[in-house]
């Protein structure tokens, strides 16, 4: 287990970020309160928002990470009560609660899910993805990570981690299944491996910000020049699984603003590619392809017309995947291995010691 250390991130300006988060919630309830007192007051919240289109992204050179460009495609929304309709006010309680319990946490010293947040009150809330946003956007405005607030860290803080042991560990795998992860870890693989012994992680799917967080941490410690840990990626071959890939690499336009903190430049692609769908001596399952959906063009198109990774300077490999899938209107499954020679266990023994 890695040492923990309790010093909190700091800011540019040396203060603590969850103290600019207490800052922030104190000068806005000052604010509220003092209108309140007032007889025509209008107590209200200010809010920083940014656009997430694609085609805003660019890469930071220096960081490898993807960032929106704003050039004034960033705004501020003013929520106040009672607001031009119930809607108006309704909104403006919802920040307020949000802003509510994030004090008690950071008071506390607890941590909270936005999934605790949203069924603190859910008749009230409406939708996870409103409680979602505007915690996004709380983040934003202060200028801090979630971490900050107190919502989503589900394993030590990033920040919080002294170190890792990596003794023996020859390679470190992400996995994009939960279920195949699972399959791997019940066979005891990242002992047993013939590449040596490793670090088997999952993010279920797209990852959290806890995950990235992590892996992060450990790809940073194991870059010391004393040795070198190289990190693999292994999701299924379709866009979604690309897209995830890309967010481990990169980042995410949802999370632009913390993705210089988050992404893992040196990440590489192990698999799966079509070229690893082939099963020698069974023409009956030679090409396991399952058909692409009308999403899943949807997607593979805009990724290839909009993002600036999936362009011919940056990743070209990944883009040429992506049309081919385009071509063959077909995609693969990383379960598919499960038929290769030694199971995936073998063709992930034979990758992982090229």
């Amino acid at each position: 287990m890695p040492a923990l250390s309790g010093d909190p991130k700091d800011d540019a300006n040396g203060r603590p970020h969850q103290e600019r988060v207490k800052q922030f919630i104190e000068s806005t309830l000052a604010s509220v309160l003092d209108e309140l007192s007032k007889p025509d007051g209008r107590p209200s919240v200010t809010l920083k928002r940014r656009s997430k289109r694609a085609n805003n992204c660019s890469l930071n050179e220096e960081t490898g990470a993807l960032q929106v460009d704003t050039n004034g495609r960033e705004w501020s929304v003013t929520y106040s009560w009672p607001g031009k309709t119930v809607t108006d006010a309704w909104k403006f309680g919802v920040i307020m609660r949000i802003l509510g319990h994030i004090s008690e946490a950071i008071e506390g010293k607890f941590i909270s899910s936005k999934r605790d947040i949203y069924y603190l009150d859910p008749a009230y809330f409406g939708s996870q993805r409103l409680v979602d946003g505007y915690i996004d956007d709380i983040a934003y405005t202060v200028g801090v990570d979630r971490a900050a607030l107190h919502v989503g860290i589900l394993i030590p803080r990033a920040h919080e981690i002294v170190g890792f042991d990596l003794s023996g560990v020859r390679w470190i795998l992400i996995i994009e299944k939960e279920a195949v992860f699972h399959r791997l870890a019940t066979s005891n693989y990242h002992a047993t491996s013939a590449a040596g012994g490793g670090i088997l992680i999952t993010g279920k799917g797209y990852p959290d910000l806890s995950t990235r967080a992590f892996l992060r941490s450990i790809s940073e410690w194991r870059n010391s020049p004393a040795r070198f840990i190289p990190i693999y990626v292994l999701v299924d071959c379709d866009p979604d699984g690309m897209a995830i890939m890309s967010t481990y690499k990169y980042g995410s336009i949802s999370q632009s603003h913390e993705n210089a903190n988050l992404n893992v430049p040196g990440v590489e692609w192990l698999g799966l590619r079509a070229s690893d769908t082939a099963i020698p001596g069974n023409a009956d399952v030679d090409r396991p392809l399952i058909p692409m959906t009308l999403r899943d063009r949807t997607r593979a198109q805009a990724m290839l017309s909009h993002s600036v990774i999936f362009s011919d300077e940056r990743e070209q490999e990944w883009r040429l995947e992506l049309q081919r899938m385009l071509m063959v209107n077909a995609k693969a499954e990383i379960e598919v291995l499960y038929e290769k020679a030694g199971g995936i266990e073998g063709w992930l023994d034979r990758k992982l010691k090229r």
